[in-house]
């Protein structure tokens, strides 16, 4: 791969953060509203490309210590704010927008915000949904979709995603 690729697939990348982001792979940017990340925002787009999206108008916030692995595709329409320490699985989508509405009578807003907390882990495979908010050191199980808040120190799993069990999180602790 040439220098000039490698810019291309960096464009937009350079423009936001304190550092530049650590990149393996391929890894695709529409920054058209805003973004922004924190130190060490690691991504790894191989096997899979990962897809990150702000459309004009929108924000999306990488925390210090954010690592997204293969295939996360992250489209902000509105806002998502992606807080420190968070490990996102493989495959995993982040979308604040539905696209579309369910029926002639749906007229709430397409968009809503998404907070994802502090030294949180989200498994592979999973969906978060417009308007939800996921509790600091909280963990996602694989395969869930996350359709309402999660609170802080649980682990959750399923489709739609419940409580399993609260977590023990000592003071300062951060995930590995």
């Amino acid at each position: 791969m040439g220098f000039n690729t490698v810019l291309y697939k960096l464009k937009g990348l350079y423009k936001f953060g304190k550092t530049a982001p650590k990149l393996r792979g391929k890894v695709f940017v529409n920054k058209f509203g805003t973004i922004k990340a924190g130190k060490n925002l690691s991504i790894v787009g191989h096997p899979w490309a990962v897809q990150i999206t702000s459309i004009k108008g929108a924000n999306l916030t990488f925390g210090d210590n954010v690592y997204v692995n293969a295939g996360v595709g992250i489209a902000a329409n509105k806002e998502i704010v992606i807080g420190n320490n968070v490990k996102i699985g493989p495959r995993t989508s982040i979308f604040d927008s539905n696209y579309h509405r369910m029926d002639s009578t749906d007229k709430g807003e397409l968009s809503k915000r998404i907070q994802i907390g502090n030294n949180v882990w989200i498994g592979a495979d999973c969906t978060i949904l417009p308007g939800v908010t996921i509790g600091d050191n909280s963990v996602i199980a694989a395969k869930s979709t996350v359709n309402r808040d999660v609170p802080n120190n649980v682990l959750v799993g399923g489709s739609p995603a419940k409580v399993i069990r609260e977590l023990e999180i000592e003071d300062g602790w951060i995930r590995d």
